[in-house]
């Protein structure tokens, strides 16, 4: 491992190590003994004073006398136990950077539920005419989001659409479906407060309406997350980033 991976609190034991001759087993045991290795200059002095032993075999005489055995069980050396540590820091970052990665929630519909959409849907005129239309378009927009996050299927009932959208006075549009989606999604994912409720109208957004998406390459309006990265590639959540243009177009 390069040097400069190692931290300091580390080097000063591989320059002790190699200044006093000393040995990996020796060092892992002055380092169990709690010695500070600034300070083996005192100790390694036996020339000047005779009656003192040298640092190598002090080290093991201190360590037999307070473990009562010669040397560890394992020799670790400062090189390995920092490569240890440096993939332990690679996998944390790794675990947060998967943590962080959002999910793109998109509804999906068998050939029955879909023709089931069409007959209940205020804005059938803008469905797709087939299921096979539906779906070539939904696998195509799955294919150019996936990089923005993790993209999951999320299987819709529509006779539970419909009276989820009866209770909550909403007519059965883009924004509606939407919104479900994204309680589905949200409920799925375990959320403590969905799972206490039972209800999948507990994870209810805070705005009214939510469009969804209609990207400018000429999509189909999908039930998308409204809380997952913009298709756009931006970064950003798609509510805080071509929402409003979107809007607007429709209009």
């Amino acid at each position: 491992m390069p040097k400069n991976r190692i931290s300091g609190e580390l080097q000063v034991w591989i320059d002790a190590r190699k200044r006093f001759h000393l040995s990996h087993a020796q060092i892992q045991m002055a380092r169990e003994l709690g010695l500070n290795p600034k300070k083996f200059g005192k100790l390694a002095n036996y020339k000047q004073e005779p009656w003192k032993l040298p640092l190598p075999q002090f080290i093991e005489h201190l360590y037999h006398k307070h473990f009562g055995k010669e040397q560890p069980d394992v020799v670790v050396s400062i090189e390995e136990r920092a490569q240890h540590i440096a993939a332990k820091k690679a996998a944390r970052r790794e675990a947060k950077r998967g943590r962080n990665k959002q999910t793109i929630g998109i509804a999906w519909y068998s050939p029955a539920q879909w023709n089931r959409l069409r007959e209940i849907s205020a804005d059938a005129d803008d469905l797709e005419k087939t299921h096979a239309e539906w779906l070539a378009t939904a696998e195509s927009a799955m294919a150019q989001m996936v990089e923005n996050g993790l993209v999951k299927k999320v299987v819709v009932d529509v006779d539970q659409l419909e009276a989820w959208c009866r209770e909550q006075g909403l007519s059965i549009d883009a924004a509606a479906r939407s919104q479900f989606v994204t309680c589905l999604l949200r409920n799925s994912q375990g959320d403590r407060a969905e799972k206490r409720n039972g209800k999948i109208e507990g994870c209810l957004a805070s705005s009214a309406q939510e469009p969804a998406l209609e990207n400018e390459r000429g999509l189909s309006r999908l039930d998308i997350d409204p809380y997952s990265p913009c298709p756009c590639g931006s970064g950003k959540k798609y509510k805080w980033c071509c929402r409003k243009l979107h809007r607007r177009e429709r209009r």
